[in-house]
């Protein structure tokens, strides 16, 4: 019976840990309020330049946000839903509006306060974002936020293996 109480409760954390993990970066009520204030702006513009007469609502974070006492850069991505543009509602989040319109494509916008201390909010279709790096290069990377943060580009890690003969390796993931 202990066996079996064991089981049950493992199985119901795994289920709780799954649950508080889903409330993550596609759930907007779950954001704090210091970057949800950076989404409504995005929200306005696109709103204002997207999606017709239906609304445009958060879909989720594209990076992890960066907001310090200086500066700030949220990028989201955002999609056109079946709702349709009410005036009076606001072009914020609306919780009842989850569903995205057939055949739109994504929104993808940045938030951010450049170099030159005046905000930036720009915002385009997905697949256009390439061609809006000269706006977005005035933007403070994540990096640039948080100089401490351990980012590597590429190169050896303990998991990779170089040199040496090909024979079997012990302790490698994957090797015989």
């Amino acid at each position: 019976m202990s066996n079996m109480s064991a089981v049950l409760k493992l199985l119901l954390l795994s289920v709780v840990t799954l649950l508080v993990s889903a409330q993550g970066w596609d759930n907007y009520q779950s954001l704090s309020e210091s970057i949800r204030k950076h989404i409504d702006k995005a929200l306005d513009k696109a709103n204002a330049n997207f999606g017709s007469h239906y609304h445009v609502a958060y879909e989720s974070l594209l990076s992890n946000p960066k907001i310090t006492a200086d500066d700030f850069y949220v990028n989201v991505r955002l999609m056109v839903t079946t709702c349709k543009k009410e005036r009076q509602k606001g072009y914020g989040h609306r919780v009842e509006c989850v569903k995205q319109k057939s055949k739109t494509p994504w929104i993808n916008c940045v938030v951010c306060k450049p170099k030159n201390g005046e905000e930036l909010i720009d915002c385009a279709i997905q697949k256009d974002v390439k061609d809006r790096k000269h706006i977005r290069s005035s933007c403070p990377t994540p990096l640039d936020l948080n100089p401490s943060l351990p980012y590597r580009q590429g190169g050896a890690s303990i998991m990779s293996q170089t040199g040496g003969d090909d024979g079997p390796q012990i302790g490698c993931p994957g090797c015989v």
